[in-house]
């Protein structure tokens, strides 16, 4: 089985993409789907639509469960997309934000057909992980839609749906995940993991970041569901309640990516998926 970097679920299936192509998962059997790029380096499906990320296309959609592909209008740039992230209220902006491998931040709100550049207040245009936070309560005002941008030196937040930046205080080098508690409107909890400088937390909506004590020093991936943290990296998959004390999960393998799906748990690992019931 294939290394799984990305996974998503929509329609009637889990999609998963690594080096070695696009894979739907159904029914426990897993289909291989021909897609255009040459490189894929990042996948990501909605109820509407299965993107595809990397190289020669950049951005390639298809509409139709991946029978038919077309390629996206991105201006300015030919880097290749490395993540793509869906705006949680989606189906009602259109709104997607794709990272790049060198120039920075790409954003559509027509479901993906045209992207443009949104790299105001970027330092760094490596990007290499997205994470939108939960949409604030109806009525709530000012209804800020927050994102994270982990990048090649430090972590940027967007109060506003992808279209500025700033950076996160106190995040200096290689940042590889971040994610934001599902209450997060309430805690304003953010993790986030660096590539060789462990796990670090805010506890301010990510405006500031401090080093987390007792957390595995090499992150991978990082998620939050309402049964609590989920760390993965090259040991294997570690959960924790608060983001500060983590226990390793009994037979798990060493995860690139994590997905919760009805009470599940994906992971996606070197050679294939792994399956993990939430409410164990």
């Amino acid at each position: 089985m294939p290394a799984i970097l990305s996974l998503s679920h929509a329609g009637t299936g889990l999609w998963a993409s690594g080096p070695e192509g696009l894979l739907i998962y159904r029914n426990g059997m897993a289909e291989p789907i021909l897609q255009p790029q040459a490189q894929l380096y990042c996948s990501s499906a909605t109820d509407d639509v299965i993107l595809v990320g990397g190289l020669p296309h950049g951005i390639a959609f298809s509409a139709d469960d991946g029978t038919q592909w077309q390629s996206a209008h991105v201006d300015e740039i030919a880097d290749a997309v490395s993540c793509i992230a869906p705006d949680p209220r989606y189906l009602e902006s259109g709104v997607i934000l794709a990272g790049t491998a060198g120039g920075g931040l790409l954003r559509t709100d027509d479901r993906g057909r045209h992207w443009s550049l949104c790299n105001f207040g970027l330092e760094n245009f490596n990007i290499l992980n997205l994470a939108w936070t939960p949409p604030s309560e109806p009525g709530t005002w000012p209804a800020w839609e927050v994102v994270f941008a982990a990048t090649e030196d430090g972590l940027y937040r967007s109060p506003n749906g992808g279209l500025g930046w700033r950076r996160c205080l106190n995040t200096k080098g290689v940042f590889v995940a971040v994610a934001a508690s599902t209450n997060f409107h309430r805690d304003g909890l953010v993790l986030a993991g660096a590539e060789d400088n462990g796990l670090w937390r805010s506890c301010d909506g990510g405006r500031h970041f401090e080093q987390a004590p007792d957390a595995p020093e090499q992150i991978n991936a990082l998620l939050h569901t309402q049964f609590g943290w989920f760390l993965g990296n090259s040991v294997g998959i570690y959960r924790s309640n608060d983001g500060q004390e983590w226990v390793l999960l009994p037979n798990s393998s060493p995860a690139l990516s994590l997905l919760e799906d009805d009470d599940v748990l994906w992971a996606g690992t070197e050679h294939g998926i792994m399956r993990f019931s939430l409410q164990e």
